[in-house]
């Protein structure tokens, strides 16, 4: 499992990740129990970021996700 992406965004959740080792499980558990295959969270900085998972590869997409 790799995290690619948006370089910030996987920052972000590197640092959320540090804070609470049990957030990063939550947030792969979540994205992978949607049927979309996505879950949102907010870096510390703020920002909203989208956690997509690759079923092929198994790699973790960030993407920061811009307001509607």
């Amino acid at each position: 499992m790799r995290l690619v992406g948006d370089p910030e965004g996987i920052a972000q959740l590197k640092a959320l990740h540090a804070q609470n080792k049990e957030s990063m499980k939550f947030l792969v558990g979540e994205a992978k129990s949607n049927t979309d295959l996505t879950a949102l969270f907010v870096g510390g900085d703020g920002v909203r970021y989208l956690l997509k998972v690759d079923i092929k590869t198994g790699d973790l997409q960030v993407e920061r996700k811009e307001p509607q």
